[in-house]
C-alpha cells in the first residue's frame, strides 16, 4: 500500500515532521453505512475509554436518494410555510413519512473490523408528535456511557411546519446496541453537540437560534426573543439545567478538568450573533474569541485572539477547539484562514495567554473544510479536514452544492496530521481517503445534510470518518490508521 504525503507544510513556527513509518493496519478505508436506500452523512465517531475495541458513529440518513428523486413523489419538491413568510422549498417527503430523516449509532466491538447499524429512538415518552431526526451527535463518559444528541422534530403540514421539536438525547450502556428513550434537554434544533469532560462526568449540550417551541416540543411555547447558541449541562443524560446563552456560534466545544472551553469569530456583517458580539473584538471586527465557563454558562471567560481573520464566510469558517484531558487549563485552538490553511495556537491557561500560530495545511492553494479536532486520552492531538480538489485558478469559497451545508461542490479528499505536544509541532498531513469523492450531484439539495466529519485519538489508533460519493449513494466511510504512520 502507499500514502500520500503533503509535498510541503506552510508554517509561521517550525514543524518537527517525522519520516513515514510502514502502517500495519487496514490498507483502506471503509464503507461503514451500506444502505444505497438512504442518502448518510454527519458523521461523528468516539472510543469506548473502558473498552477501546468499542467504536461508536453517529450519522443520520435521509430519504432524498438519487433514487427516490427519479422514482417516487416522496422527493418532489414542495414549498413549506415555516412561519417566517417566505415559502421553502422542502422535500415531500419529509411531511408524508415519520422516516425520511433518521438517525443512526453504526457500532462496532473489533475496533473497526466489523459494523452493526443501529437505529436510535428520536421520540420522547411525552412528545409522541416529534418522530423526525436529524443532526446526530455522540460523545462518551469515563465509565463507558455513549450519549447521542439530536433534533428530534414534529414536521407538521406543508400548510403550517415544523410547529414544534428539541434536542433530544438518548444513552447506551451496552456500547451502543441498544438506547434509551430521550428526553428533551431544553435547547433549540440547529446543530446540537454534545461533549462530556471525563474527569468530571459532566455532559454538555449545545444548540442555535430561539427558545420556545423549537426546544420545548409544544407549540403553544412563548417564542423567546434572544437568538443564540444555548448551552445545557447534565450528570445523567436526563436531567438537564435551564439554558443559558453561549454569546456566540460555538460550534466545537470541549471540555476537561472542568472547565468547558469553545471559540467563535465575531462579525458585524448581519447574523444573528452580530449584536452581542461585534463589540468583543478589540478593532475593527471580524475577530476570534475564545472563551470558557466552570459552572455550565451561566459565567463565561473571554479572551479575543489577536488574528487576522476574513469578514467573508467561506465553508467551515468556525475555529476548532479541543481541551487536552492530561494537562489542566491547556486548550488548543485551530482557526481557519480563508478557508486555505489553519492557524494553530495553544494556550496553558485556560486562554489568558496564548504561543503561536503554527500554519497547517497540504495545499495553500485549495479550501479546507469540514474540519474537525480531538484529543486522546494520552494527550494526543489529531486534525482532520477535507480539500475540496478545484480546478485551477477556481474558488470554492462560498460555493455550497445545491442546498444548505454540504461544502463546495467539488471532488474532495480527506487529510489528517498529528501534534504529540499539544500543536507546537505537527506531523506532515496524511491523506487518509483512498481516492477521491466525485462531485456531489448538482440540483436541490444536493449535499444537504453532511455539515461535518470527525476524529478520534485512541492509544495506537487514527479514527476519521466523512462522507463520500465513492459508493451508489453518499456513505460514510471510516479509516483506521496507525499512528506510527504519522512519524515519531
Amino acid at each position: 500500500m502507499s500514502w500520500r504525503f503533503a509535498k510541503s507544510v506552510f508554517v509561521t513556527t517550525v514543524l518537527g515532521l517525522g519520516a513515514a513509518v510502514p502502517f500495519a493496519g487496514r490498507a483502506a478505508d471503509v464503507e461503514v453505512t451500506h444502505d444505497p436506500a438512504v442518502r448518510w452523512g454527519e458523521s461523528k465517531v468516539v472510543v469506548n475509554p473502558k473498552n477501546p475495541d468499542n467504536i461508536v458513529i453517529a450519522t443520520q440518513g435521509i430519504g432524498f436518494t438519487n433514487d427516490c428523486q427519479a422514482h417516487s413523489s416522496r422527493c418532489r419538491i414542495i414549498l413549506a410555510d415555516f412561519g417566517a413568510g417566505r415559502p421553502f422549498p422542502q422535500a415531500k417527503g419529509i411531511f408524508t413519512d415519520p422516516h425520511f430523516n433518521t438517525v443512526y449509532a453504526v457500532v462496532s466491538f473489533d475496533r473497526g473490523a466489523s459494523w452493526k447499524r443501529i437505529p436510535v429512538p428520536v421520540t420522547p415518552a411525552d412528545h409522541p408528535d416529534l418522530t423526525g431526526g436529524g443532526d446526530p451527535n455522540v460523545t462518551v463518559t469515563a465509565d463507558g456511557t455513549f450519549y447521542f444528541s439530536f433534533d428530534t422534530s414534529n414536521w407538521g403540514s406543508p400548510e403550517h411546519a415544523l410547529p414544534d421539536a428539541g434536542v433530544g438525547v438518548s444513552k447506551s450502556t451496552d456500547g451502543g446496541l441498544t438506547w434509551s428513550t430521550p428526553v428533551l434537554s431544553g435547547t433549540p434544533i440547529d446543530g446540537p453537540k454534545i461533549e462530556a469532560d471525563l474527569s468530571t462526568g459532566t455532559i454538555y449540550e449545545a444548540s442555535s437560534t430561539l427558545l420556545g417551541p423549537h426546544a420545548t416540543g409544544n407549540p403553544n411555547s412563548p417564542v423567546g426573543k434572544a437568538m443564540d447558541r444555548w448551552l445545557v449541562s447534565s450528570q445523567d443524560g436526563q436531567h438537564w439545567t435551564a439554558p443559558r446563552a453561549m454569546g456566540g456560534t460555538g460550534m466545537s466545544m470541549s471540555a476537561a478538568h472542568g472547565v468547558l472551553a469553545t471559540a467563535f469569530k465575531a462579525t458585524a456583517l448581519p447574523s444573528m450573533f452580530s449584536a452581542p458580539n461585534a463589540q468583543l473584538c478589540a478593532g475593527a471586527p471580524p475577530c476570534i474569541v475564545f472563551e470558557t465557563t466552570k459552572d455550565g454558562g451561566a459565567t463565561w471567560s473571554r479572551h479575543v485572539i489577536s488574528e487576522t481573520v476574513s469578514a467573508q464566510s467561506s465553508p467551515g469558517d468556525q475555529p476548532l477547539v479541543a481541551a487536552d484531558p492530561v494537562r489542566a487549563g491547556y486548550f488548543t485552538l485551530a482557526i481557519p484562514i480563508n478557508g486555505r490553511e489553519f492557524h494553530i495556537y495553544r494556550t496553558r491557561d485556560a486562554g489568558k495567554t496564548w504561543s503561536g500560530p503554527v500554519a497547517l495545511t497540504e495545499d495553500v492553494g485549495k479550501t479546507h473544510y469540514h474540519a474537525a479536532m480531538a484529543y486522546s486520552q494520552k494527550g494526543v492531538l489529531g486534525i482532520m479536514w477535507r480539500t475540496a480538489q478545484t480546478p485551477p485558478g477556481a474558488s470554492a469559497i462560498g460555493a455550497p452544492a445545491g442546498g444548505p451545508g454540504g461544502g463546495p461542490a467539488y471532488p474532495y479528499n480527506v487529510w489528517t496530521a498529528v501534534s504529540r505536544d499539544g500543536g507546537a509541532t505537527f506531523s506532515a498531513p496524511l491523506e487518509v481517503s483512498s481516492a477521491d469523492s466525485p462531485a456531489p450531484p448538482s440540483g436541490p439539495f444536493g449535499n444537504a445534510g453532511d455539515d461535518y466529519s470527525s476524529i478520534a485519538i485512541s492509544g495506537d489508533h487514527v479514527y476519521v470518518t466523512w462522507a463520500d460519493w465513492r459508493s451508489q449513494e453518499r456513505a460514510n466511510f471510516f479509516r483506521d490508521i496507525g499512528l506510527n504512520a504519522f512519524g515519531k
